[in-house]
């Protein structure tokens, strides 16, 4: 504990940046003006705050912050800086429980100043109040993109000392890959080096709310499908996850979950869903700008309480990091297989099968605005279902294909603790076969002219989520689907909005 305490110093002298050693004692020429003029004009707030910049620079912090507490209760909605400066000089006067209260109104003034959260964290710190003062460490990184590797580092060493070591490792390796080569990243680095090799812990995680979704059957209209006439209703979902880290080092880690997701609609319940899962996480980091992970599942659906699909997947990726400015590169991988519970008319119409491909996806920090990221992604799929061709029809697989498909996406933080997200995707798909839906649906088998499939997929949706305590979020969102094929069957589109809940363990 002595070592992460050394660490915890230096984080503070790094994040206060102020000068090791005070000026000279001796007041100068420009001071001793400003003294007079401050005598000369009491009612003057500029001048006091000029007085008090030039004492602190001078190494005089006592006379410095007496001069701001006046300033302070006499123009309390004066600017941000002032009380700001005089939390600082509380607290390098060894006077933390003074500086709390200054702190607190330099945020009154102006919310989003990441040096008044992050000083406000160090201060709540240092009086054991380490949970108030997390979530000042994260206001700061969001706040301030300058400040996000010292707020990281110090919200890292804050649950590490609490006992946190899951969350401490996480928060100093976000700090490493965010700017490997900084300060703080070394500090990081450090601490994380003389940790060794051991297990993590347990993460808990649960969700609930309710969605309205304007086609649940995914219905095109075309009376060849017999779907009910009524497509929209109220859904309400719920669900939870269980991971342990069974590997948990500086360099990576190895982690086990389980999953269980359900869905019951209001009206349409021939549409209510139950899937349970398991899923296997993993991550390498290869040097200090290059990692790889794998992540693989396997999931069992019953749709109204029958079995429905069994599936699974493996998508390993290599994640390149290019630094603060370009962000970072992942070129991914995958392949999916899926066997429903069902036995067609037809092996024509078999959608059991095989999925393979891969993208790229690169994802940069937006400049001047506050933890905000925009994203691009690129991919190819190609699925081989099981299905044989037909003698009697003539038909081969209906569900053989390939899928183009690109997609960008905006984060940004809002006021209040509001995290948006924007995505847009579109992918087209082109299947291999003469559709024999399409040919079914024609005037007769005889005379029909069946198209080769094409699908285009237009999607959008928006996402706002905001904390409401430490482990609990609240999300809404809002998303369109519109597909457009060729074969009138599989054409639809959809809304659905949502409310959801989430609860998560540390």
């Amino acid at each position: 504990m002595g070592r992460l305490m050394r660490f915890w110093h230096c984080a503070l002298a790094l994040v206060l940046g102020l000068p090791a050693e005070p000026a000279l004692a001796d007041e100068s020429v420009a001071l001793a003006r400003l003294a007079e003029a401050v005598a000369s004009h009491p009612d003057d707030p500029d001048l006091r705050f000029a007085l008090a910049r030039e004492l602190a620079a001078s190494g005089r912090d006592a006379e410095a912050a007496a001069q701001l507490e006046t300033l302070v209760q006499r123009w309390p909605s004066y600017r941000a800086e002032a009380p700001l400066l005089l939390g600082r000089l509380h607290y390098e006067l060894g006077r933390p429980e003074q500086a709390v209260p200054a702190l607190e109104r330099a945020l009154a003034l102006d919310p989003g100043s990441g040096a008044a959260h992050l000083l406000l964290g160090v201060c709540l710190e240092a009086l054991g109040r380490a949970e108030e003062a997390e979530p000042h460490f994260e206001a700061a990184a969001e706040s301030s993109p300058a400040l996000r590797g010292e707020a990281w580092l110090l919200a890292g060493l804050s649950r590490l000392e609490r006992g946190d070591r899951e969350g401490g490792d996480d928060l100093l390796a976000r700090v490493i890959a965010d700017d490997p080569e900084s300060e703080s990243a070394r500090s990081a680095r450090l601490v994380l080096e003389g940790a060794g090799r051991r297990p993590g812990r347990l993460h808990l995680h649960a969700y609930g709310g309710v969605q309205y979704d304007s086609n649940v059957t995914l219905d095109s209209g075309d009376d060849f499908t017999g779907l009910p006439l009524e497509q929209s209703d109220v859904v309400f979902v719920w669900g939870s996850a269980v991971s342990f880290d069974v590997v948990r080092e500086e360099r990576g880690g190895i982690s086990l979950g389980a999953v269980y997701d359900q869905s019951a609609h209001l009206e349409l319940d021939d549409w209510d869903m139950q899937q349970f899962g398991g899923v296997l996480s993993s991550g390498l980091r290869l040097t200090e700008r290059l990692a790889a992970r794998l992540d693989g599942r396997v999931a069992y659906a019953w749709r109204d309480s029958d079995p429905y699909l069994l599936s699974g997947g493996l998508r390993p990726s290599l994640i390149a990091t290019l630094g603060p400015r370009a962000g970072w590169l992942r070129g991914f991988a995958g392949t999916d297989w899926y066997e429903y519970d069902e036995t067609p008319f037809t092996p024509a119409l078999e959608r059991d099968g095989f999925g393979w491909g891969g993208g790229l996806e690169h994802v940069v920090p937006i400049p001047r605005l506050r933890n905000a990221a925009f994203s691009l992604r690129g991919s190819w799929q190609r699925y081989e279902s099981q299905a044989r061709r037909d003698e009697l029809l003539g038909f081969d697989g209906d569900y053989d294909h390939d899928a183009y498909g690109g997609a960008a996406r905006v984060v940004v933080a809002l006021p209040w603790r509001v995290s948006a997200e924007w995505g847009a995707a579109y992918q087209h798909e082109v299947y291999a076969n003469p559709n024999l839906v399409d040919a079914l649906t024609d005037e007769g088998i005889g005379t029909a002219t069946p198209s080769r499939r094409r699908d285009h997929t237009f999607e959008t949706r928006l996402r706002l989520s905001r904390p409401l305590t430490r482990f609990l979020d609240v999300e809404a969102s809002a998303g369109y689907l519109d597909q457009l094929s060729n074969v009138d069957v599989y054409a639809y589109d959809r809304w659905v909005t949502g409310l959801i809940v989430r609860v998560q363990g540390p």
